[in-house]
């Protein structure tokens, strides 16, 4: 069995002081201690070729702690999975460095030996990827393709992540996954017939604790998420959309032992042209339960047009639904309904978004109105990518020169991990996070 702990300490990387600080300034749920390459080297993608040298694929198969920086922006034509190994731990892929219009991740042919998903955590831990857009063009008929799948790993952190039109579900946290965030999201539109967002309980071996924290899942038929964990888990559903599932929205399954504990807490269920005429928010699943699901449930807002209805609690579902979490929810500042539903269309997927998630927040219309949307069969194509300029760096430290001064860093001198105080945030992590936030309101350094 997959034992995070002790592969932390077989790494032979330091974790005192580290073992304190979240993966990033604001980092929220039980991925937040995913130390990412935090310490480690500064690694430049310089071209979007599938492999060699200066390319994401040497960055990922590097070992050590390492940061994945970008000075190049567009699509990544994949030939296969790049795949985030055990040795490969200790791993930042921060999308928000790129210049112009991002980075896209995609795979076009399906590979002989079926490594079709884009990007696979495998076997890993202290893993951090941000602003990155997954989007596979396989055809429905390839089976078992995520955009991005996390198995077997623990302290991983996914945050502002646009994934889409996978033929299995959009985002996957298989095996003894645990510690896991999946944060500030957008997954969209999986393949039919086979259309899901999520699956989080996925033939685990023991209990997990996993945060979903303020995603869109948008036009998925079913998986709104699926869940099915043993007991003594802890597993939270928080401040999430889900829009236009067409059959069902959370998915409890209970088949392991002390059943599924899990806590739905401030999320909006919207119904969309694609959606049933009755559907259930939040639903049990009697198929080979093994012991009874604890499910908490609170804040929770279901809207639909006149001629549709989602029920909150399956009526199968009531006896299971408890006064209390299970778990002591992890996240600190929760939102209602309505505000996490403005939260996520100004704040959700990677950035700057590009037509495909500005169509997608389109879609989902303004709290409380209608929406749009549509079950697919086939991806739609990806928009051109707008290129840039990298910011400058002459030190090769990953922070724009031209604001190092405000962080207290020098330029000329490669003091990514230096920090103005002792038990501060290094230089490089504030930089990353202001760098996130500055994308997400349409500003890079020169």
């Amino acid at each position: 069995m997959f034992l995070a702990f002790q592969l932390w300490l077989a790494s032979g990387v330091e974790a005192k002081n580290q073992e304190l600080q979240y993966a990033f300034p604001g980092a929220e749920g039980y991925g937040r201690t995913a130390q990412g390459g935090r310490g480690g080297a500064i690694l430049e993608v310089t071209n979007l070729e599938d492999a060699g040298p200066g390319s994401l694929r040497a960055c990922v198969d590097a070992k050590g702690p390492r940061n994945c920086i970008f000075r190049v922006s567009g699509v990544i034509h994949l030939k296969s999975t790049l795949l985030v190994r055990e040795e490969g731990s200790f791993l930042s892929i921060l999308g928000q460095t790129a210049p112009g219009g991002g980075i896209v991740l995609t795979i076009e042919e399906p590979n002989a030996k079926k490594w079709n998903t884009p990007l696979i955590v495998k076997n890993a831990h202290d893993v951090v990827i941000r602003h990155l857009k997954i989007r596979p063009q396989l055809p429905n008929s390839v089976k078992n393709v995520d955009a991005l799948t996390v198995e077997n790993s623990a302290r991983v952190y996914v945050d502002h992540v646009s994934g889409a039109w996978a033929t299995d579900e959009n985002i996957n946290a298989h095996s003894d996954t645990t510690d896991l965030t999946i944060a500030n999201s957008i997954f969209a539109e999986g393949l039919n017939k086979h259309s899901k967002c999520t699956l989080l309980g996925s033939d685990p071996h023991m209990p997990q604790n996993i945060t979903f924290l303020k995603n869109l899942c948008l036009s998925n038929r079913d998986r709104n998420p699926d869940n099915n964990h043993y007991g003594k888990s802890c597993i939270e559903i928080i401040n999430n959309v889900f829009f236009n599932a067409k059959s069902e929205w959370g998915e409890v399954f209970s088949q392991f032992p002390g059943g599924t504990p899990i806590s739905y807490v401030g999320n909006y269920f919207k119904a969309g042209p694609s959606t049933e005429d009755t559907t259930y928010a939040i639903h049990s699943k009697e198929t080979d339960k093994a012991e009874n699901p604890q499910i908490y449930q609170a804040g929770n807002v279901s809207w639909a047009p006149k001629s549709k209805s989602i029920v909150m609690i399956a009526p199968e579902t009531e006896p299971y639904i408890v006064s209390t979490p299970p778990c002591p929810l992890s996240v600190d500042k929760i939102l209602s309904a309505p505000a996490a539903y403005e939260e996520i269309r100004t704040h959700a997927g990677a950035f700057p978004r590009d037509r495909l998630d500005s169509d997608w927040i389109t879609d989902m219309g303004p709290e409380g109105q209608g929406g749009r949307g549509r079950m697919v069969n086939k991806s739609g194509g990806l928009p051109p990518v707008e290129q840039g300029t990298a910011y400058v760096d002459d030190d090769h430290d990953g922070i724009a020169d031209s604001i190092e001064a405000e962080l207290g860093a020098k330029v000329g001198i490669n003091d990514a991990w230096s920090m103005k105080e002792e038990g501060e945030w290094s230089h490089f992590d504030e930089f990353m996070q202001w760098l996130s936030e500055e994308r997400i309101v349409g500003r890079y350094p020169q």
